[in-house]
């Protein structure tokens, strides 16, 4: 009797259902391969570009809030610069306006009950960082008066000093019974002397002080 043939067919020796699995799993390989470069890679560069400028604008963000705080602190500085600059304005005002400064004494006086016998401006002294600007005054009146007036210019924004008070001849007024004086003072103010105006003035200070 013949022999059986193989029931599996074969190529050249090589089991045919073997070939079909080797090129079902070339073909399997090929499209994840081809998913890989083509969808999964190109996606995944997509996402990475994403996150990199997420996180790009998130330090942008972070930055940009930092700025805003430092503007927000250098206005509010700034703000208090001025308000302390006008502060200083009005107690050591640059112009030292004579005229101004003698009106207010004056209506200080009178509104004090005192009588303004003399009212003069004396030469300023310029010294390192201000110049003295003092007024000679004579003024008559009572105590009471008199105390009215320096409690009313201590009031005022301005630096005021009173200097060199001398109280002469209390006499008594033999209407009202109150003793009545005459005073001598000087009133003196300042003002503020820019910063080179003060470094020329410290040499010839220094050498006045010398001459005596």
């Amino acid at each position: 009797m013949a022999a059986k043939k193989s029931g599996g067919l074969s190529l050249g020796g090589v089991n045919q259902t073997v070939v079909l699995v080797v090129i079902w799993v070339i073909a399997v390989i090929g499209v994840l391969a081809g998913y890989y470069f083509l969808l999964y890679d190109p996606l995944a560069q997509d996402k990475a570009q994403q996150e990199a400028r997420r996180t790009e604008l998130a330090a942008s963000r972070v930055r940009e809030e930092t700025n805003l705080r430092r503007y927000n602190t250098d206005v509010a500085e700034l703000a208090r610069a001025r308000v302390h600059a006008q502060s200083l304005e009005s107690v050591l005002p640059n112009d030292p306006d004579i005229p101004g400064f003698m009106r207010s004494i004056n209506a200080l006086a009178e509104a004090s009950g005192l009588a303004i016998r003399l009212i003069q401006p004396v030469d300023e002294r310029v010294e390192r960082y201000f110049a003295r600007i003092p007024v000679q005054m004579q003024v008559g009146g009572t105590y009471l008066a008199l105390a009215r007036f320096f409690h009313s210019v201590s009031q005022l924004p301005r630096v005021i000093n009173m200097e060199n008070i001398k109280l002469q001849t209390p006499l008594e007024d033999p209407n009202t019974h109150e003793m009545v004086l005459s005073a001598t003072l000087l009133a003196t103010t300042f003002r503020g002397v820019p910063t080179s105006t003060a470094a020329g003035a410290a040499p010839a200070a220094g050498a006045a002080g010398g001459a005596r």
